[in-house]
């Protein structure tokens, strides 16, 4: 999925504003020209999670290591985690505990450095307040509800830190009520707030689902750079979730038939799904 200029200037201002936080002097101008010229000039093919993967490999060859969000990971992990069971208690107890628990893994995909440099703790209540007021794609959810009531297996394409424990919750509904097995697909290596295999036993993911690293430090599920069990996963699953922008953008179109389940903080796919921007949105892709 190609990106605009909006991506571009997207992609600019959040990276630059964490590292201008913590650096300074010669190598943050040298860092700030390459980031400038990697956005002005990305290859046509180009999608907005290669240049993410891109940025970062640039920070890592100026100054050393990558783009470090393990803070706000961290943070925003144990927050989630602290108040999950009172929110699974709240989910569970909803006439529909499927749809209110896709409101909330939806709403928590705002919990994203990539998109928004500037989060803090109150955007989980930012997120929380969302979820109540969503509402879900009822054709889409029928079509969810009954491709489960036949999957033995259903893949979970994970996308960030926080969000990550709402993805729990909703798996949690799903395992109560539905006989099947959940992989989690995570990245393969850290890249921004992004989950890895490290978060989701920090927020006892492996629990409940098998955790599968996909081998690659592309924030998305890029298919020329995943790992081989990654592929045989999405091909072998009976029902792919796939959860925000980066995975979106990375497996849209390869015709795997899945379902997207993400925040819609981009204009451009805003416009190109004809949804309404900041809205959830639950769309399933024709295999």
């Amino acid at each position: 999925m190609k990106f605009d200029d909006e991506c571009r200037d997207c992609l600019y201002n959040s990276q630059l504003s964490k590292v201008a936080k913590a650096k300074d002097g010669d190598k943050f101008e040298l860092f700030k020209r390459g980031v400038r010229a990697l956005c002005d000039n990305p290859p046509g093919n180009y999608c907005a999670p290669l240049l993410a993967r891109d940025i970062n490999l640039l920070h890592v060859k100026i100054f050393g290591e990558i783009i470090d969000y393990s803070a706000e990971k961290s943070l925003f992990n144990q927050k989630l985690l602290a108040l999950e069971e009172r929110l699974y208690s709240l989910i569970t107890a909803a006439a529909d505990p499927l749809t209110e628990a896709l409101k909330y893994a939806i709403t928590a995909n705002y919990i994203d450095f990539a998109r928004l440099s500037d989060l803090n703790e109150g955007s989980i209540e930012t997120v929380i307040a969302a979820a109540r007021k969503a509402s879900v794609d009822g054709a889409v959810l029928s079509s969810f509800k009954r491709r489960l009531a036949s999957a033995k297996t259903l893949c979970v394409l994970h996308d960030n830190c926080g969000e990550i424990v709402l993805d729990k919750i909703l798996i949690r509904v799903i395992l109560a009520n539905y006989g099947l097995k959940v992989i989690s697909v995570v990245r393969g290596k850290p890249i921004i707030n992004d989950v890895t295999a490290t978060d989701a036993k920090e927020t006892g993911l492996d629990k409940i689902a098998e955790i599968v690293e996909n081998g690659s430090d592309v924030p998305g599920t890029y298919l020329k750079e995943v790992s081989v069990q990654t592929i045989d996963v999405l091909r072998n699953a009976d029902v792919i979730l796939s959860k925000g922008l980066g995975n979106l953008e990375t497996l849209y179109g390869e015709g795997y038939g899945a379902f997207y389940a993400f925040n819609c903080k981009c204009a451009h796919i805003a416009r190109q799904f004809g949804v309404p921007l900041w809205s959830a949105c639950f769309i399933e892709e024709e295999s």
